[in-house]
């Protein structure tokens, strides 16, 4: 299954928000191969980063949603990897050692109620 590119924005848009809404902290790569394939051939334990891969229609939508990240996220660009086939894949990571500790994540914020 193929998708469309703004298909792809948006699960990338839920995924940075998700977290802390920081795009800086997170790559994007176009590729080939799946996501963890990708970050395998980067030299990346897969074991050490959280990432969502998609298989866009044609290269040119990935680089579309490529490029919308970048410019409007600052979403770090990772570059693309084509050897042995066609970069369709957009794939978003991030290292887990930027993610806010577990703590933050399930205390909840005081309202300043005593």
């Amino acid at each position: 299954m193929r998708f469309s590119v703004q298909q792809i924005k948006y699960d990338f848009l839920y995924a940075i928000k998700e977290f802390d809404s920081d795009g800086t902290l997170w790559g994007l790569i176009t590729s080939p191969w799946p996501p963890a394939e990708t970050l395998t051939r980067l030299g990346c334990d897969v074991q050490d980063f959280i990432y969502l891969g998609k298989p866009a229609g044609t290269a040119r939508a990935a680089e579309i949603v490529k490029a919308y990240f970048i410019q409007r996220f600052g979403v770090a660009d990772s570059g693309r990897l084509e050897e042995g086939g066609i970069a369709e894949w957009v794939i978003l990571f991030r290292s887990k050692q930027s993610l806010p500790n577990e703590a933050d994540l399930l205390e909840p914020v005081s309202s300043g109620r005593g």
